[in-house]
């Protein structure tokens, strides 16, 4: 019998009013799983719920806690998971009163325990948990137990002294993308005001892992699970200065030199883009970077204390788009003291100057309790319609609250209804996502060159919104029916050239791609194969099949791990022909992919391929076929909490 103590990890999903999110491993979750396995395996269980990934409309938490039973439910919350993670809370709760409930992340670290008491926790973690967590399950076990436990980090965390990630949780990502987040560094140096991520440990400091053992992670992660494009979570992946940019060319030499072609991307301050670190960088697979901007107007800089400059942010975008990559900008542009004056110098620069996105003029601060910027707002709206961890807020002066209103209408009603407009803001996104795989390649400045052209035409479209939004805050508005025509007349036009030509793009790019899976080494096909999981009907894994049949260039063996992104009506068409192969390595990966898919007719697949053979199946396929049964005979959860188990053995109650 297992006498052990279960914990039970959950990222619950985002709140409901939250609108889309994009979905990565919760990491933090993956690395408290290792920290337990490590250090209290011997007495612990510990099982990772990512509902974001797995269940996110919470369908089967009740399941879950039938299953598992667990003595202890973790929670990672924040603020815009809070109003799911108390809904979780209290199902846990319901289910089992004795079952202690445990709550850390950003929200955890950011209130005071009274305002947390909305989630019934017997302990609250506050700051990097993992060696936190493993106290706080010593004290929790202990009789009498306090009925609350509050544990801070008072202590650095030694960042090579943790084990990786438990990426065998978290395999459910790469059916909605084909990457995988990592961590290379954490801690911040800087001290912007509205910043929500807690000092931890009593120091701001930054704390690189070991680049070596980065790089070996990466490696692991590529060969396990087939990921060829990486998201480094890091609040930066590197600073301005030597040590930083040395360990930079170290990692580009590493990666070169240790895995197959490969993308990634990561965060960083505009002061950190040196166009000679980062052309090398580039070689290694760099091919998007987020930088904080967050405005154009240097009296809104300094408000945030981002010690940066606006000329600083333009020559980052600048240098970054003569090397041909993507700049992914955050930007902030209303907060509670917008004026005329900051409006008028982020619409200048932003018609004078190339930004990737229209849509950032429609952005808008969002003030987390806990930042120094929350200090400075005056409460104004009825506690009732506050957020949890969230602050409102009214505008200070009546032309910002006139235009973000005209802004909410502009972008959310009448521009999307233009049928050119939302053409482009869709090609815009397609010829982005597409792009990195055509970086260093033998077409790249072709493509570069065709980018450049597409984003000229659509920024001219873009000009006339950013001409009438300055008309609108400097009282020169025009009425709507006005405004509909001279967007049809001056801005569509751009817009349709520039969707002419990315639809140009599309198709030489398909070229492209497939001669270059047919050509290609495997590493350099499977990271081509990518580019096929973009929304554009014209590049789409069904693309992919089609072309197969006429081309027997394409190898099945990539085909077979790129089903797991597939979301179209032909899965079981493909799952059927991969299995006709003749090759074992292709059928263990089209079953590996139908176990991410939950693709249970793979079984009997799987038995007409093995009566089809005149020897006995290999090791590789008898193995993931046994998996396969096991993991198809268990309910759902535990279906998932098993997926990465080498012995896929369930606790008592978890077998259907």
């Amino acid at each position: 019998m297992n006498s052990k103590k279960r914990l039970l990890l959950i990222n619950p999903p985002s709140n409901l009013n939250s609108g889309t999110q994009l979905h990565f491993e919760n990491l933090g979750l993956a690395y408290l799983a290792a920290s337990v396995r490590k250090h209290l395996g011997y007495s612990h269980d510990v099982h990772l719920w990512d509902c974001a990934l797995v269940d996110p409309k919470l369908l089967h938490i009740r399941e879950l806690l039938d299953s598992t039973r667990p003595d202890y439910v973790g929670l990672s919350l924040t603020a815009m998971n809070a109003d799911q993670g108390k809904a979780l809370a209290q199902i846990v709760k319901e289910h089992n009163p004795k079952t202690k409930v445990l709550i850390g992340g950003i929200l955890a670290s950011s209130l005071p325990a009274e305002e947390l008491s909305c989630f019934r926790p017997e302990a609250i973690i506050r700051g990097e948990g993992e060696r936190i967590l493993p106290d706080i399950l010593g004290l929790l076990g202990a009789q009498p137990c306090p009925p609350l436990i509050e544990l801070s980090q008072t202590q650095t965390l030694d960042v090579d002294s943790l084990s990786w990630a438990a990426r065998d949780m978290l395999p459910w990502q790469l059916r909605l993308h084909p990457q995988a987040s990592i961590s290379a560094s954490r801690g911040c140096p800087f001290h912007c005001s509205f910043c929500s991520i807690p000092q931890s440990g009593g120091t701001r400091r930054w704390r690189p892992r070991d680049i070596e053992d980065v790089v070996e992670e990466m490696a692991y992660i590529n060969r396990d699970f087939d990921v060829c494009h990486f998201y480094f979570v890091d609040d930066n992946f590197l600073l301005q200065t030597p040590a930083a940019f040395e360990r930079a060319e170290r990692f580009a030499e590493l990666v070169m030199k240790k895995l197959p072609p490969v993308r990634f991307g990561f965060m960083c301050r505009s002061a950190a883009v040196d166009e000679t670190l980062f052309k090398t960088l580039k070689r290694a697979g760099l091919s998007g970077v987020f930088l904080g901007i967050e405005s154009f107007s240097q009296a809104v800089l300094d408000r945030y204390e981002k010690h940066e400059t606006v000329n600083e942010h333009l020559q980052a975008m600048s240098t970054l788009s003569r090397l041909g990559i993507t700049t992914n900008p955050g930007f902030i542009f209303f907060d509670p003291w917008t004026n005329a004056s900051e409006i008028n110098e982020n619409l200048s620069v932003m018609t004078s100057f190339s930004i990737p996105s229209l849509q950032s003029v429609n952005s808008k601060l969002t003030c987390y309790r806990g930042t120094k910027i929350e200090k400075r707002i005056p409460t104004c709206v009825q506690k009732e319609q506050e957020r949890t961890g969230i602050k409102q807020y009214a505008f200070q002066h009546v032309e910002a609250l006139e235009l973000f209103e005209h802004c909410c209408t502009l972008f959310y009603q009448t521009l999307p209804a233009i049928k050119d407009y939302a053409l482009y803001q869709r090609h815009n996104y397609c010829v982005a996502y597409i792009q990195p795989y055509l970086l260093n390649t033998g077409r790249e400045s072709l493509f570069l060159s065709y980018y450049d052209t597409c984003q000229s035409h659509w920024k001219k479209g873009d000009d006339v919104i950013l001409e009438l939004l300055q008309n609108f805050v400097n009282g020169r508005a025009q009425d709507m029916g006005t405004l509909e025509e001279m967007v049809a007349a001056r801005a569509v036009p751009h817009w349709r050239e520039g969707n002419t030509l990315a639809e140009r793009y599309f198709r030489l790019a398909r070229i492209v791609l497939l001669r270059q899976m047919a050509e290609a080494d495997p590493g350099q096909a499977q990271l081509a194969s990518f580019a096929f999981t973009s929304p554009f009907s014209g590049l789409g894994i069904d693309t992919l099949f089609k072309e197969v049949e006429e081309n027997q260039d394409i190898s099945p063996l990539v085909l077979a791990k790129i089903l797991p992104l597939y979301r179209g009506e032909n899965a079981a068409e493909y799952f059927s022909g991969l299995m006709q192969c003749n090759d074992e390595a292709v059928a263990v990966a089209t079953i590996r992919s139908a176990l991410l898919c939950f693709y249970a007719p793979i079984l009997d697949a799987a038995q007409e391929y093995l009566s089809r053979r005149s020897d006995p199946a290999g090791e590789a396929f008898s193995g993931m076929l046994q998996r396969a049964k096991t993991l198809f005979g268990l309910n759902y959860p535990w279906y998932i909490l098993s997926y990465g188990q080498p012995g896929l053995s369930p606790s008592p109650g978890g077998q259907a």
